[in-house]
């Protein structure tokens, strides 16, 4: 499960399978694969192991997989958060230190994860919470159930933003411009059709789009900056709205709290876990006490890089986004780029394009988590297959049309389900198992980080 990003699974054959509920197939391990920002839910048919599968994905190809799956539209998000509690510039310093600090916590509980599921030998994210907790299996299906909705209504207000904003400068009547409009024109005549594909193969050549669409972002937002085009006497600069920027207010206060619910759900990958440690060379599960040690410790070291690269883009998106634009800073910081803006436009394009590709993957993760839910077989008859891709595609688009700010959504998002996925399961599974008195002391005290920072940060949002 995840917020927007940008990336499709470059498998030849890709069919959805069952990733919320701790289930091993005779096909092969179910693999979640991080779309974009959001989440997505995929399996491969997969054949015998070749000396390659054994031999496992290396660390520093592990670690840059770990940050495309971290990066996605969330990203857009990250200006609004600091926005959110200030207009002062002297708010980007706790701003950082949050942001930093989000990035060692949730690291930290992804490598629990991969403790667990070496103690328990589960294969995924629903299996390592039953075998370790033993109870409760319902809940962990439920939050992502909800986080892959909440994903999909994502997806489907990146796509009306951008889009949107392509087409002002257009020639076109206002209604065939308008946001609403656009949400469900696209998702009646683009999303619903692919949606109903039972085999995503022929999207697979989008997968590089991604990683290409979130680094494009981070350039164009720090090059806005430096080159002033928006500040006093730039070109793209407009007094009325922006910049907004203040050195007297105050930088400090409860607000602080949704940027930290913002950032819950820009460092999700944690449902992914289980299948990246699997895969991490040696990709065996036998072997010695030992040999298991130094495959943790290696993936400590992946999980360092691959958060680490994360956060660095994170720091320049969300320090230079913010000083561009100040308290004027919308939730989706592409927004507040000017539609005569070419640069902004490309940004706008290519973001748009990997999201429009990768809906398709996600949706079908929601699909098929709702369809185990529900206790029916996951490939529908062609009819009611269509007939159920058409009615929760609807409600997807109805709720995205009903927010209009991208950054409060994602705050609700972060504070009601990321912040259980990140921060509040990982060290309830490591609490099951042997482990010394500090050791039980640091997953104690994680967990009631990750209960109050959702508590009062759901609070924050929604009041604001």
């Amino acid at each position: 499960v995840k917020r927007p990003a940008f990336a499709l699974p470059s498998e030849p054959e890709v069919r959805p399978s069952d990733v919320l509920v701790g289930r091993s197939q005779a096909r092969g391990v179910p693999r979640r694969r991080e779309v974009g920002g959001l989440r997505a839910a995929t399996s491969a048919d997969i054949a015998p192991p070749s000396d390659s599968d054994v031999a496992g994905v290396q660390p520093v190809a592990a670690s840059l997989n770990v940050a495309k799956n971290l990066v996605g539209a969330g990203i857009l998000c990250l200006p609004a958060g600091v926005s959110a509690f200030s207009s002062n510039p002297a708010a980007l310093a706790p701003a950082l230190v949050i942001l930093a600090a989000m990035a060692m916590l949730t690291a930290y509980s992804f490598y629990l994860i991969a403790r667990v599921c070496e103690e328990t030998g589960a294969e995924t994210f629903g299996e390592a919470w039953k075998l370790s907790v033993k109870r409760a299996a319902w809940l962990p299906q439920l939050v992502c159930l909800l986080e892959c909705a909440g994903s999909a209504v994502q997806y489907s207000m990146v796509i009306g933003d951008v889009f949107s904003g392509l087409l002002q400068s257009a020639p076109l009547p206002a209604i065939l411009t308008t946001r609403t409009n656009l949400i469900w024109a696209i998702g009646a005549l683009v999303l619903y059709p692919l949606c109903c594909l039972r085999s995503f193969a022929s999207l697979a050549r989008f997968s590089a789009l991604g990683t290409i669409a979130t680094s494009y972002v981070v350039v164009f937002v720090v090059k806005r900056f430096l080159d002033g085009s928006y500040a006093p006497g730039g070109a793209y600069f407009k007094r009325s709205v922006q910049p907004i920027l203040s050195t007297t207010g105050s930088w400090l206060n409860p607000k602080i709290l949704i940027l930290v619910s913002v950032l819950s759900s820009a460092f999700i990958v944690h449902v992914n876990t289980p299948q990246m440690y699997a895969q991490l060379a040696p990709n065996t599960t036998a072997g010695t006490e030992e040999q298991r040690r130094a495959k943790l410790s290696r993936f400590a070291v992946v999980t360092l890089l691959g958060f680490g690269v994360a956060a660095l883009q994170y720091v320049l998106v969300m320090t230079f986004g913010f000083l561009t634009f100040g308290r004027s800073t919308r939730g989706n910081v592409l927004l507040n780029y000017a539609v005569t803006d070419p640069l902004a436009a490309v940004a706008r394009l290519a973001v748009g394009i990997s999201v429009l590709f990768g809906f398709p993957m996600q949706f079908a993760g929601l699909r098929v988590g709702f369809l185990e839910a529900a206790g029916s077989p996951i490939n529908l008859p062609k009819a009611k297959h269509r007939l159920l891709t058409a009615v929760m595609l609807a409600g997807s688009l109805a709720v995205a049309c009903s927010f209009s700010d991208l950054g409060r959504f994602q705050a609700l998002e972060g504070a009601f389900l990321a912040s259980f996925i990140t921060l509040i399961a990982p060290p309830v599974m490591a609490y099951q198992l042997k482990g010394g008195r500090w050791a039980k002391a640091r997953f104690g005290t994680l967990l009631a980080v990750g209960v109050v920072f959702g508590a009062i940060g759901a609070y924050m949002t929604v009041r604001a």
